[in-house]
């Protein structure tokens, strides 16, 4: 995680130190900052505190604010957009007696982050989203702590309100084994979940598409599968969008649910392919010609092509990159 660290005073200064090192011991990539007037580590700044705070804001995904919560509210409050996209803000006194989850507790990750600041020095972690003070654990926290994309936030928001308010019941079920939440859920088997009709929300964990038994469904879809590309120098993004979303559909998958695209290393640089990469926030995995004939050698009931191995020296391209991104997957469409 992305966290910067700013800090106003003289003790807070100190704090940030402390607290930069404790991240970065967590394996967080941390910046810090203090005014340029002040003594101690960090980068100095002399801008207006309320320009570094925007800047740091749409580049970081955590932030740490030493200074006063009043102050640190007006400082923010120009550059908040979304709690799909604000990074997770945590607000720390300057004698670090609290770490207060201000912004984005759970999609942004500010709860879990005071949680682990407090820890680390002491102080008293003040959270204060209505789920977790009634020991709930929220959807979209599930969400984000099986790396699962929410297909509608406004139904995750009727979910949470739901379990806060105890309106009705809460079913979930998933396709894949996971440790499911027991308080305040009710798990239902896979898939006796996706024909059954519920009176209540119904969460199901699944890449599959279909018709959800009833309106009052959240799907959370795993991101767990891989797309193998081959494609003619030159291809135009366009193209490849539109095969790889007929892939899908045809396989009955949700596009939320890829992890990764992947294809041979000559094609890697094809700017189709990677434009549709960036479009799409997914990595693009290039494998070597030698590493897809050995994933030939061993899987003989992959497609093949003469035309193929003429032009680019492989009989396939995009069951084998597929396989070779994904290596305990399986392929669920040739």
């Amino acid at each position: 995680m992305k966290i910067t660290v700013i800090a106003v005073t003289k003790s807070g200064v100190e704090l940030a130190q402390r607290v930069s090192q404790c991240l970065t011991r967590a394996g967080h990539q941390v910046k810090t900052y203090k005014p340029a007037h002040l003594p101690g580590e960090g980068t100095p700044y002399v801008q207006p505190l309320s320009l570094l705070v925007g800047r740091e804001f749409s580049l970081c995904q955590g932030m740490v604010l030493i200074m006063a919560l009043g102050i640190a509210v007006r400082v923010l409050a120009p550059h908040l957009r979304s709690k799909v996209s604000d990074p997770g803000v945590v607000v720390m006194d300057e004698k670090g007696n609290f770490a207060i989850s201000l912004l984005c507790g759970h999609m942004g990750g500010a709860n879990q982050l005071a949680r682990e600041l407090a820890a680390a020095t002491g102080a008293v972690p003040v959270i204060t989203t209505a789920t977790e003070a009634q020991g709930l654990l929220a959807v979209d926290v599930l969400a984000q702590k099986y790396n699962l994309a929410i297909e509608s936030l406004e139904k995750a928001k009727k979910v949470n309100a739901c379990l806060v308010n105890g309106d009705g019941e809460v079913f979930i079920s998933s396709e894949f084994p996971l440790p499911l939440p027991q308080k305040g859920y009710k798990i239902i088997p896979w898939p006796e979940a996706t024909s059954a009709g519920f009176t209540g929300w119904l969460v199901l964990i699944t890449n599959r598409v279909f018709d959800p038994p009833s309106p009052k469904v959240l799907f959370l879809r795993p991101r767990n599968l891989v797309a193998g590309i081959g494609c003619r120098k030159g291809v135009g993004a366009e193209t490849v969008k539109s095969a790889l979303f007929c892939a899908l559909s045809l396989a009955g998958r949700s596009a939320a649910s890829l992890r990764a695209l992947a294809t041979i290393e000559r094609r890697s640089g094809e700017e189709g392919l990677q434009e549709v990469a960036r479009e799409l926030g997914l990595p693009l995995a290039a494998f070597t010609a030698e590493e897809i004939n050995n994933m030939l050698e061993k899987a003989p009931h992959l497609s093949r092509s003469s035309f193929v191995k003429e032009r680019i020296g492989v009989e396939g391209v995009c069951e084998p990159t597929a396989l070779l991104a994904a290596p305990r997957g399986q392929l669920i469409l040739g």
